[in-house]
């Protein structure tokens, strides 16, 4: 036993030395002694082993990331083994579509048989902040690939055609490889050929990019997302196989999004308050709804307050800073989600009759919306 501890003593000693390969060979050499003693231990130790020899490729794969010629910067954001940094909160459409290309290369022996070709390409619209690259990395952290992110920056040349031949490397190096490319800001590299502002190598661009989301390898998928669908040439939508929007969440993806980021808080307003707040927030980003609860988490800690009392000043904050129209867009959800009548006059100043004749309005919208 004295022999494993000192083992471990100098396995963290060549660690914090950055010295992996001595690692891996201290590992090697105390796991019989290990085995003896902790099995268990053994068999996932021995598994870490195994797994060494990929990230050792993943490693070699990452040295040879194609970069800019004349900033050496990295045309690419290389993850080899993803992680969700939140629980996602998506619409049941958005997850539907997920986990169907999920559910695709579980079965993929069954589609090849049959010769059908997995989904190789997506599309996301919708504005910023609405999980479009966060589905991107569910894929790639579900499918178990690397995630390979297009770097914009890196990529846009003020060289006359260097911006073009950033992306065919980009392209080329991602085709080779078993992964999720994502393509963020698509519309600034697929914008619409008939654009008289753009030159001619980017139109020619585009028509790379066409050929290359057609021919694109069954092991990987191609993710394309963009906050400006207007934007992108009309021959694009049609190269895509899958095209999913992403739109603002409605008040159970709100309340969703507020529960995931209260969870095992100590000190939290009543469920009615927060359902209020909720309502406060429908029409805005997943994004915004993260940084505004956080950042009430902050001010809860560096003023040395209640939670639950900064949230209620957030509340009424917001409710002070509603137009009539947005008065009456309360009204309507409170309404839509079981609040009384009274709390909502109360919190709205909106009479009952002027509710409901919005809301009858509202829910006819939508039922002619879904009819076209």
């Amino acid at each position: 036993m004295a022999d494993i501890e000192s083992a471990f003593v100098h396995l963290a000693r060549l660690s914090l030395n950055d010295r992996r390969r001595d690692v891996l060979l201290l590992i090697r050499k105390t796991l019989p002694a290990i085995a003896q003693s902790r099995p268990g231990l053994a068999k996932e130790l021995g598994t870490l082993l195994s797994e060494s020899a990929h990230l050792g490729r993943a490693r070699a794969v990452k040295e040879v990331i194609p970069v800019d010629l004349d900033s050496r910067l990295e045309l690419l954001r290389f993850e080899d083994h993803p992680v969700m940094p939140v629980e996602p909160t998506w619409p049941d459409a958005i997850n539907k579509e997920l986990n169907q290309i999920i559910l695709e290369r579980s079965h993929i022996d069954r589609l090849n048989e049959a010769g059908v070709l997995p989904t190789r390409s997506m599309l996301f619209i919708g504005p910023p902040g609405t999980g479009k690259s966060l589905a991107a990395r569910y894929l790639a952290v579900q499918l178990k690939r690397p995630l390979l992110t297009l770097d914009l920056a890196a990529v846009m040349s003020s060289f006359l055609g260097r911006t073009g031949n950033n992306i065919r490397a980009v392209l080329r190096f991602a085709q080779q490889q078993p992964s999720i490319l994502l393509l963020d800001e698509f519309d600034a590299i697929a914008k619409r050929r008939d654009d008289s502002a753009e030159i001619g190598e980017l139109k020619r661009l585009v028509t790379v990019l066409l050929q290359t989301i057609d021919d694109w390898p069954p092991y990987g998928i191609l993710i394309a997302a963009t906050n400006h669908p207007d934007l992108l040439d009309p021959a694009v939508w049609r190269r895509f196989e899958r095209i999913l929007p992403f739109g603002l969440p409605e008040f159970e993806q709100v309340r969703n999004a507020v529960a995931l980021s209260l969870n095992h808080q100590p000190d939290v307003p009543s469920e009615e308050t927060i359902d209020l707040l909720c309502q406060l927030l429908v029409g805005r980003s997943f994004a915004d709804i993260e940084m505004i609860i956080n950042t009430s988490r902050r001010e809860a800690i560096i003023l040395d307050k209640p939670l639950s009392q900064i949230l209620e000043q957030l509340k009424d904050s917001l409710l002070q800073k509603l137009d009539h129209d947005g008065q009456i867009r309360l009204a309507v959800g409170m309404y839509e989600t079981g609040f009384s009548q009274r709390l909502t006059k109360e919190v709205t100043g909106i009479a009952r009759d002027t509710i409901r004749k919005h809301y009858r309005k509202k829910r006819g919208g939508k039922r002619n919306g879904s009819s076209a």
